[in-house]
């Protein structure tokens, strides 16, 4: 059988709810579960790194854009297929 990982936070409740997007299978599974108190905390944000990554990548593209009009996205008909301009 395969294994899944992952973190979860347990509440009052004593539910372990997995993130969204981790699938588990029906029925009886076995769980074992290790306190992470001690250990560094790490984000919740399961998009952390790709949003870093994103934001990264715009912040080197508006450094490297050349001079486009200051209406380009008003009028990016007119400007990348001809159509006059209102």
């Amino acid at each position: 059988m395969e294994t899944v990982e992952f973190h979860a936070v347990v509440d009052q409740d004593q539910v372990i709810r997995p993130p969204d997007g981790v699938m588990l299978p029906r029925g009886e599974v076995e769980v074992t579960v290790r306190s992470r108190q001690g250990e560094p905390a790490t984000s919740a944000d399961s998009l952390a790194s790709t949003r870093a990554w994103l934001l990264a990548m715009a912040a080197e593209a508006e450094q490297a854009a050349p001079d486009l009009p200051s209406d380009m996205a008003e009028h990016h008909d007119h400007y990348a297929h001809g159509k006059p301009r209102p």
